[in-house]
Parts: C-alpha cells; structure tokens; sequence
C-alpha cells in the first residue's frame, strides 16, 4: 500500500472515531465507560495520520515533484539490448525497484482510496442499537445467572430493569414481586403466536456479546415493533420454564434512552 493511501486511511478512521465518540453514536456498539479509550484511539490515529501525510509530502522522489521518479524510470534509461545492454540482474533489480515507487501500477492507488468508502459509510449512516430482530432471533429464555437479585424497595410499585425482572421471574418463582406492581421500559419485540414482550439488551463489553432478556405480556395489544414503552403489571407464571411473563395493565410510550443497552 502508498504511504500516502494507508495515511490518509487512518486519518479517516480517526476521524470517522472522533464523530461516532462525540456525538454520542458509539453508544450503539460499546459501553458508556469506554468514551474516553475511544477518544484517545481517535487522537492517537488522527496524529498518525497526519504524520503519516505530512512526511509523503516532503518526500523528494514524488511523482508530482521535478525529479520525481515519474520524470524517468530507471529501468527504462538501462540499455536492455545490444552491446551496450545492463546485466540481466541489473535490469530486474531496476525494475523491481520501479515497482516498489508505484511505477507500472496502473490505476491501482487510486482504486485503493475506495477504501475509504465503507468507513465513510459508517459515519454518514451510522448502525442502529441492536433491536427486536436481534432480540427475536434469540429467543424467549432467560439466561441462567448465578448473580443474586437485590434486596427490593419496602413499598410502592418496584422499578426494576428488564433482566432484573426476567431472572427473578424465571427462576426465583416471582418471590418479592409476585404481590407487588413492577415497571419496566423496554422496547416492545413482536412474539410469534401474536403476543409481545417488552425487551432489553445488556451488555458485558460491546455489541458482539449481547443478550437479550425478554418478558411475555399479557393483556394489552402490541404497540409497533421497537417502540419504547413503561410497562406496569405484577408477575404472573410463564407458560414455558426458563421464561418471564408479566400481566400488565399499563403501557404508555416513552422516549429511547441515551445508552440502547443495559450494562
């Protein structure tokens, strides 16, 4: 690769890094905590860069510059024929040495800025947070955790997050919630007999090891897919083991929150 398309390739990741951090577009694929790696990657990556093009430019064999080594190859100022001709291993080393600047490439360093392209695309339109088709795929079982739940407030209805509820629901038999209102906010997922359930995604890391929870409603109807809502009802047994269900009363719709995932 030319030093001057790897420099300005990583300029551009840099760049498109920066964006995606300061606006707030990496909540989408990482943790809120690793703002801060991001944007120094970000930094290191632009410095590079830009390192990188400044010393391309200065370079005296340049083909733009006079002298440069489009001004005459030296493969083609070697006699090739005749008595005058170079050694043999004069030749190809001459050649070999013109290839190494570019010469005979053709179109080849152009074509490779094309590689800037799906970087681009990943800044001008950005990924959207993991939602109920990644949810749907898999499926309705909760995972098992060894994690132990907290202790819940005394009185009032109980916020809880969605895996919060989904692992109580599944495998502590609803105990501490089964007499009590439970709210959660979730995004809705459509379910395959008609149903829903009101979902969450956590994450450890990243967007790579995500798992989604999902919670069975019963009573109200859909609301359309990935929509964020509240949802307010009490525990009810799941139909299926290793599964949550809540019987809801409430739905309202409510704005997404500024970090898609659980974490």
């Amino acid at each position: 690769m030319r030093r001057d398309l790897g420099a300005g390739l990583l300029a551009v990741v840099g760049l498109v890094l920066a964006v995606s951090t300061l606006t707030g577009g990496y909540l989408d694929y990482v943790r809120p905590s690793h703002r801060w790696w991001l944007l120094a990657t970000a930094v290191l990556l632009l410095v590079a860069g830009a390192a990188g093009l400044v010393g391309w430019a200065r370079r005296p064999d340049r083909p733009d510059r006079p002298g440069g080594h489009d001004d005459g190859r030296r493969a083609a100022r070697l006699h090739t024929h005749g008595p005058l001709a170079a050694a043999p291993a004069e030749i190809a080393a001459a050649r070999e040495a013109d290839r190494d600047r570019g010469q005979g490439a053709g179109h080849r360093p152009a074509v490779g800025w094309l590689l800037v392209v799906p970087v681009l695309l990943v800044l001008l339109v950005p990924a959207s947070p993991l939602g109920s088709w990644a949810a749907a795929r898999q499926g309705p079982t909760v995972p098992a955790t060894t994690a132990r739940s907290g202790p819940l407030p005394p009185a009032g209805p109980v916020e809880l997050a969605v895996p919060d509820y989904a692992v109580r629901a599944a495998y502590d038999a609803g105990r501490g919630i089964a007499d009590r209102d439970v709210a959660l906010v979730g995004f809705v997922t459509p379910a395959d007999d008609g149903g829903w359930y009101v979902t969450r995604t956590a994450i450890s890391c990243c967007a790579a090891d995500a798992r989604s929870y999902l919670v069975a409603v019963d009573g109200p109807p859909a609301p359309a897919r990935d929509t964020w809502v509240r949802v307010v009802g009490r525990w009810t047994p799941a139909v299926t083991p290793g599964t949550a269900r809540l019987r809801v009363t409430t739905v309202t719709p409510v704005p997404a929150p500024a970090s898609p995932y659980v974490t």
